[in-house]
Order: C-alpha cells, then structure tokens, then sequence
C-alpha cells in the first residue's frame, strides 16, 4: 500500500515536472551544462533524460493500471479452486465406482 503511494506520488512529481517540457530541459540542461562545456551535449543529455523519466511515468501508470485491473476482475481465488478440484475428484471416484 506504500508503494502504490510513492509510486503515485513519484508519478505525479513526474507528470507535473514534464508539464512544461521546454522548461524541464532548459533546467536540466543548465545543471548538466555547470558540469560539460559543451551546450549541445547538456542539450543532447536532457533530452535523454526526459524521455527516461516519460518511460517511467508510462511505466509506472502501465502497472497501476495492471494492479487495479487484477484486483477489480472476477479472478478464481485459491480457495474456488480448492474446491473445483475437490469436486472433480469426488466425480472421478463417483464414476469409476460405477463402472
């Protein structure tokens, strides 16, 4: 339950960091660019960067999606299988008692 939390929060510190796009690079770059003395390459790096962090978002959301999906489906639960084994067990001995 944690987890979904950060990972929810880390998604939306995302999304609002990438809301302006532009700016977002023009920040990394500025960082990236105290460090290279080649603007083009800070430019090339921050791209890299924000397409990195839209991977995770995607991916991050992409498992949201997956885990509200499972828990909301009409997946058989161990103890329905339990039980339909059973059953299918207690037919076969039926059957062959018949025979």
């Amino acid at each position: 339950m944690m987890g979904d939390m950060l990972k929810n929060l880390l998604a939306m510190g995302i999304t609002f960091g990438l809301s302006d796009r532009e700016a977002f690079v023009d920040k990394v770059s500025g960082v990236i660019q105290n460090y290279k003395d080649n603007p083009e390459e800070a430019d090339k790096m921050a791209v890299g960067i924000v397409n990195y962090l839209e991977e995770l978002k995607d991916n991050i959301r992409l498992q949201t999606s997956i885990k509200q999906s499972v828990n909301t489906s009409n997946v058989a639960q161990k103890q329905d299988i339990d039980n339909l084994i059973k059953a299918i067990k207690d037919l076969t001995i039926k059957i062959d008692t018949t025979k």
